[in-house]
């Protein structure tokens, strides 16, 4: 994918000065529940139930407004949700027992999933927690229901009106039926304090075309409704000036792909259309975002996408909308992990920088050296990004328990996400570079 810098270089950089850590009110309530029976023969002077025990009698009172019996929360076992496979390098596939072993901590359940490491087979490679068969992008075969991303937006970043966002999005991850969106949140403070809006900044990306997003419609028989679609993804270009008018033709980037392989990036192999809603996932999207002043390229999990579609005006690829004109959601959760990630291989692309990768496997900071940089011919990101690391990590606090410890602070945990996502009709004529077949 191709990698530009945002004009506005350092954008949460600069804010990390600002204190936006205090931002986050993700701290769960103080629990004021009794969770044992009574049993004091005094009065109780710490019990913080709505109906306190007043009484001096010998005889002990039984709270009956909010006490409860302590109960074992691996009883049921909770470990259900098994996580994806995996590739252990590029020959093994590494799957999970579909039920964990429950361990109690304190009143959290704590879930370990029994890994299986399987090679996989001649001529195969392992992408995306499957073994696939090694192959050519060159070979790929672009069906002609395309759709060209016309229009990205991060959510969370309007003003809030009588306590409603009117832009919030996307989707309920943490199970309190409210959309999740900490990312968003985290770069709304940041536009707040410095004046930028992230969000014209995607769409400038958009218009001048660095920043071109194909999603391909396979099985579609009716745009109304079909039970059986498939969606690929692509980064790409266009190749004439008519992407907006939706008779555009493009060509996708061949780093869309999985390495070694004729096997798409973004895939949601089982979506499907009802009357003119698609849906699709909960799977794997790479999306790149201008972040901390650089494009990154974060890998999304758990994405799901669901929005308005209909055949666009080249009468073949798919137009997508809803939601009062918002548009499409698409939403899902960033390891961080992934997006640690993101950021070391970003400061990678520094030549300036030296003394290795920026985040440890833990989620420290390491010390680099940044005295060769010039933010004119280098980037501010460059240097700005190890300068706040230690900030950079304290703000962007998990609010996602992904692997169901009964807390949040883990490296595997993730960052909420949801964006709106407009797009109109377009044809890809093949990968970039590749010859025509």
């Amino acid at each position: 994918m191709n990698r530009y810098l945002s004009s506005s270089s350092a954008v949460l950089a600069a804010a990390f000065s600002f204190g936006l850590a205090a931002c986050d009110s993700d701290d769960p309530a103080t629990d004021t529940t009794d969770t044992v029976t009574d049993t004091n023969t005094n009065p109780d002077t710490t019990d913080t139930n709505t109906n306190p025990d007043t009484d001096a009698t010998t005889t002990p009172d039984t709270d009956t407004a909010g006490d409860t019996t302590v109960t074992d929360p691996c009883d049921p076992n909770p470990c259900t949700t098994a996580p994806a496979a995996t590739c252990d390098g590029t020959t093994k596939k590494v799957t999970y027992a579909a039920t964990g072993t429950c361990t109690a901590n304190g009143t959290a359940a704590s879930c370990a999933y029994a890994p299986t490491t399987t090679n996989c087979g001649n001529g195969e490679v392992c992408a995306a927690g499957a073994c696939v068969a090694a192959g050519d992008v060159c070979d790929y075969v672009f069906v002609d229901r395309v759709s060209y991303v016309t229009h990205i937006a991060v959510g969370n970043q309007a003003a809030a009106t009588g306590g409603v966002t009117p832009d919030a999005c996307c989707f309920d991850f943490t199970g309190d039926d409210k959309v999740d969106n900490k990312l968003g949140s985290v770069l709304k403070a940041a536009s707040g304090l410095l004046n930028l809006d992230i969000n014209a900044t995607i769409a400038e990306q958009i218009t001048s075309g660095s920043l071109t997003l194909l999603l391909e419609t396979k099985g579609v028989d009716d745009a109304a409704n079909d039970s059986s679609v498939a969606i690929a993804g692509f980064y790409g270009a266009s190749v004439d000036a008519n992407a907006a008018a939706g008779t555009g033709h493009f060509t996708a980037n061949p780093s869309s792909f999985q390495t070694g392989t004729n096997v798409p990036l973004i895939s949601f192999p089982t979506a499907k259309i009802v009357s003119s809603v698609l849906t699709a996932g909960p799977n794997l999207f790479q999306l790149s975002l201008p972040i901390v002043g650089a494009q990154l390229d974060i890998a999304v999990t758990n994405t799901q996408l669901e929005g308005t579609v209909a055949v666009g005006p080249n009468g073949k690829g798919l137009t997508m909308d809803g939601n009062g004109g918002l548009g499409a959601k698409l939403g899902g959760v960033v390891k961080k992990k992934d997006l640690y990630d993101a950021l070391n291989g970003y400061l990678s692309t520094c030549t300036c920088v030296t003394g290795g990768a920026l985040i440890s496997e833990a989620g420290t900071c390491n010390t680099l050296n940044t005295s060769a940089c010039d933010n004119a011919t280098d980037g501010q990101a460059c240097t700005a990004l190890p300068q706040y690391c230690s900030a950079l990590i304290g703000l962007l606090s998990a609010d996602v328990d992904l692997n169901e410890d009964g807390d949040t602070k883990d490296i595997d945990d993730g960052i909420s996400i949801g964006v709106w996502v407009k797009a109109t009709s377009g044809t890809v004529d093949g990968v970039d570079q590749c010859e025509a077949k």
